[in-house]
């Protein structure tokens, strides 16, 4: 059996797991309901096991929006914790116990607005803050620095996305994407207005991808041209973001024209 820090012994996971069922039967759910693109059935089996790592806790506390960590050593026995870090209901409710792995830099890049053949890559940091008691986001790095957005990261129940949105003066703008996958990519659409033209604005929405930087990594931002050594490798995350399904550009096709039949005549 795995020791896991913080969690306890199996018996002490197992009265985790009783409090996440009794949990789901006072909300009229099953343990089906836990199943994720991001959590298995294997792990969720496990998991009533008492047989269950502390990130497997968090994403079943993210879907759940409850934390079920007891409380310090030398409580009573069953008795549970209820984090004080709660996020506000408007942005989900998450607490941060659940959403504390999504911390840290990420790359991010998305095509240029002006010149979709290039792209745009820059950093984006994501933390706790203690003030607004939620996830925030930051974006760094831009060489486009007048642009540059900082906002709140809203995570609905129930779903495996997450959203960055930030707005100034009345404009909103919005990065829709999926949680971390094994690899700590995120991917999907971003929302927003560009001016291509000036001072005239037109709505745009273009795929986007995040991955979080790994420890010493040194990754490259501002424009990525084709020339660019990092091109095909960028062009390639971008690309899944429809071909895996992260994100649907839904354009109406125009009908087929019609063959135009001579009736009557042989």
């Amino acid at each position: 059996m795995t020791q896991e820090t913080g969690l306890g012994s199996r018996q002490d996971r197992k009265i985790i797991a009783s409090a996440i069922q009794r949990h789901l039967d006072a909300n009229g759910l099953a343990r089906k309901d836990l199943i994720r693109e991001h959590l298995s059935k294997s792990s969720i089996e496990k998991l009533f096991q008492g047989d269950f790592t502390e990130r497997t806790l968090n994403k079943v506390e993210g879907i759940l929006k409850t934390s079920f960590q007891r409380q310090a050593q030398g409580q009573l026995q069953g008795q549970l914790k209820v984090r004080d870090d709660t996020a506000a209901k408007s942005v989900g409710g998450y607490v941060f116990d659940a959403v504390e792995y999504l911390q840290g830099d990420y790359l991010c890049v998305r095509p240029m607005f002006a010149n979709p053949a290039n792209f745009n890559a820059y950093l984006i940091s994501i933390a706790w803050s203690d003030a607004q008691k939620c996830l925030t986001f930051e974006e760094k790095s831009r060489f486009d620095g007048k642009y540059r957005q900082v906002g709140t990261v809203y995570i609905p129940f129930g779903t495996a996305f997450m959203n960055l949105v930030s707005s100034s003066a009345g404009n909103v703008r919005t990065v829709l994407l999926s949680l971390p996958d094994t690899e700590d990519m995120m991917r999907g659409i971003i929302s927003t207005l560009s001016n291509p033209k000036g001072s005239i604005y037109i709505p745009v929405a273009a795929p986007i991808v995040l991955r979080k930087l790994r420890t010493g990594e040194e990754p490259e931002f501002g424009v990525i041209a084709r020339d660019n050594r990092r091109y095909d490798e960028y062009q390639s995350w971008l690309a899944t973001v429809l071909t895996e399904e992260f994100g649907i550009f839904a354009v109406p096709q125009p009908p087929a024209p019609r063959k135009e039949g001579r009736a009557g005549k042989p």
